[in-house]
């Protein structure tokens, strides 16, 4: 045999290159895992608030919520027929 350290030490090379580009492109895709969660969980968010501002929408465009809101919390009754007046024309 001529020369087996130029063998093992080629194949060594091949081996650390190996790795090395192996460990890389793991570290990568984690990244890539961890960026991927990251905007999961921020479009998770913004749908919750897509949700309650729906939600508040509805109840503040409510005509029965209203009325009960302000029977209740402002006092406030439908007027008399005797308040009623014509707008001047």
């Amino acid at each position: 045999m001529k020369s087996p350290w130029l063998l093992h030490t080629l194949l060594t090379i091949l081996l650390v290159m190996t790795a090395a580009v192996t460990i890389t492109s793991r570290m990568w895709m984690l990244d890539a895992h961890r960026e991927l969660e990251r905007l999961v969980k921020k479009r998770t968010e913004l749908l919750d608030q897509e949700e309650a501002l729906r939600l508040e929408w509805v109840a503040r465009t409510d005509l029965n919520t209203i009325e009960r809101r302000a029977k209740k919390d402002l006092g406030m009754r439908p007027m008399r027929p005797d308040q009623w007046h014509e707008a001047p024309k």
